[in-house]
C-alpha cells in the first residue's frame, strides 16, 4: 500500500514539473513578445521625429552627456499615450 501511495506522489511530482516547464516556456515567450513590441514602438517613434542614423545618434549622445534636457510635462496637461488593446 505504501507504494502505491509513493508512486502517486511521484506522478503529481513529475506532472507538477510538466506544468512548471509548460509555464515557464510560456513566460519566455510573452517576455520576447513584449520586448518585440517595445522594439517596434521605438522605431515608430524614432521614424516619426524624421532623424538619419547619424543625427539620431548625435541626438542620443547629447542627452545622454545632458547637454540637452527635455521638458517635463505639465501635470495639468499630462501627455497621452496609446492603448495598443484598442488597436487590436
Amino acid at each position: 500500500m505504501t507504494n502505491t501511495k509513493l508512486d502517486r506522489i511521484e506522478r503529481d511530482i513529475e506532472k507538477t514539473r510538466a506544468k512548471i516547464l509548460e509555464q515557464q516556456n510560456r513566460l519566455k515567450a510573452l517576455e520576447a513578445q513584449k520586448t518585440e513590441e517595445e522594439n517596434a514602438q521605438i522605431v515608430q517613434m524614432v521614424k516619426a521625429v524624421h532623424l538619419d542614423g547619424a543625427q539620431l545618434a548625435a541626438f542620443l549622445t547629447a542627452y545622454a552627456n545632458g547637454e540637452i534636457v527635455l521638458p517635463q510635462p505639465d501635470a495639468a496637461y499630462p501627455i497621452e499615450q496609446e492603448d495598443s488593446k484598442d488597436e487590436e
